[in-house]
């Protein structure tokens, strides 16, 4: 039976850094599951952290070490998002969102990186960030160990082991996982075919996904785990980056790159008077939106919809660059950017339309909505 409409949408939490921050509402069920586990493991069994044994708690000390904790590793995986999302704008890229949803977190990128080198600091910038959230968190145990506050030494422990499972899990070499987009990073490198350096990324995520779900249905039904819980939460996580591995795989043979798509240039100097646009450009070429450029490189878009927006007998006065749409983020495209990616960009742009920049920062090419349609 599907899960109801309610349980498959996201709600807008915040914004950092001007990047919205949503949560799927799948995400409160594994909370929920989270502080019940915490709280049954430290009311019932003494924690034992080498030379230090922390006794049960009690109900209250119990729940409540289950919300902190459970709230702390939440924000890390959040703290672990935004990294990349930081280090991906750093790169020159346009953050479109960070989700955090029941299996983790996703810092989703307008386009692609330009390089391999980008790449793999973008893909570093999450584990490195759980790492000194582990170090910070285990020193956090030890202060805490010192002035006898046991409810401190526990939530430092489990955010310090968590972070610490998170960095490494992350790190396994399968895409979509952190240590896939360092392998295909690599391979991309050595290579130079992005194509060919994601499918392999994806089939290696392939695998460990049906290690992880072969794993959790061995630590269920083994004698020497019974390990339900633990086990089906395994499962879980193998079936949800299959899923993505196997969608990573598919857009390796179906995904057309911009540089595929786009078509050659018609610019416009920035210096050019409207009335001559009007009437020596625009009868030759039926389009809407043209990109003007100088030296190679692109300005901005003039877009006839905002010259109608101009009264007529303004237009004698005015220049290309007065009219035009400045360059910013959403005006222009790696030529390694596919078409998946730049459709959405497309539509929420304003112009419908992007220039196509080479790794030397060079117009080469332009692709229109229209012409995106027709692929």
């Amino acid at each position: 039976m599907a899960l109801p409409e309610i349980f498959k949408r996201q709600i807008l939490v915040a914004r950092v850094y001007g990047i919205p921050v949503r949560i799927d509402y799948r995400w409160f069920i594994v909370f929920a599951m989270s502080v019940a586990l915490i709280a049954a493991n430290v009311r019932k069994y003494p924690l034992q952290l080498s030379k230090l044994t922390i006794p049960p708690t009690g109900d209250l000390l119990a729940w409540t070490l289950g919300i902190v904790t459970t709230l702390g590793l939440f924000l890390s995986v959040f703290g672990h998002e935004l990294s990349h999302a930081l280090m991906g704008r750093a790169e020159g890229i346009d953050i479109e969102e960070i989700v955090l949803h029941p299996f983790g977190g996703l810092a989703r990128l307008r386009t692609q990186p330009q390089n391999p080198k980008a790449e793999f600091r973008i893909a570093v910038a999450g584990p490195a960030a759980s790492f000194i959230f582990s170090l910070v968190s285990f020193a956090g145990m030890m202060l805490t160990a010192a002035l006898h506050f046991n409810f401190g030494t526990a939530f430092f422990f489990f955010l310090g082991a968590g972070n610490l499972l998170l960095a490494i899990f992350n790190l396994f070499p399968g895409y979509p996982l952190d240590g896939g987009r360092v392998l295909r990073a690599i391979i991309w490198q050595r290579s130079g075919n992005i194509r060919e350096a994601t499918r392999v990324a994806g089939f290696c995520g392939q695998l460990m996904s049906l290690v992880l779900i072969a794993f959790g249905i061995y630590m269920a039904i083994a004698p020497t785990f019974r390990a339900y819980f633990m086990g089906l939460w395994s499962v879980l996580v193998g079936v949800f980056l299959l899923s993505a591995a196997n969608s990573v795989v598919r857009s390796t043979r179906d995904s057309v790159t911009v540089a595929q798509a786009m078509s050659p240039p018609l610019p416009v100097e920035p210096d050019l008077p409207i009335t001559r646009f009007v009437d020596e450009v625009l009868p030759l070429h039926r389009h809407v939106t043209f990109p003007v450029v100088l030296n190679r490189r692109l300005l901005g878009i003039l877009s006839l919809e905002d010259l109608k927006k101009i009264p007529r007998e303004k237009w004698r006065s005015l220049r290309a660059r007065e009219v035009m749409r400045t360059v910013n983020s959403q005006l222009f495209v790696p030529e390694n950017a596919t078409i998946e990616s730049v459709s959405e960009l497309l539509e929420a742009n304003g112009v419908g339309a992007v220039g196509v920049i080479n790794q030397s920062g060079e117009l080469i090419g332009f692709l229109r909505r229209g012409r995106l349609r027709k692929k």
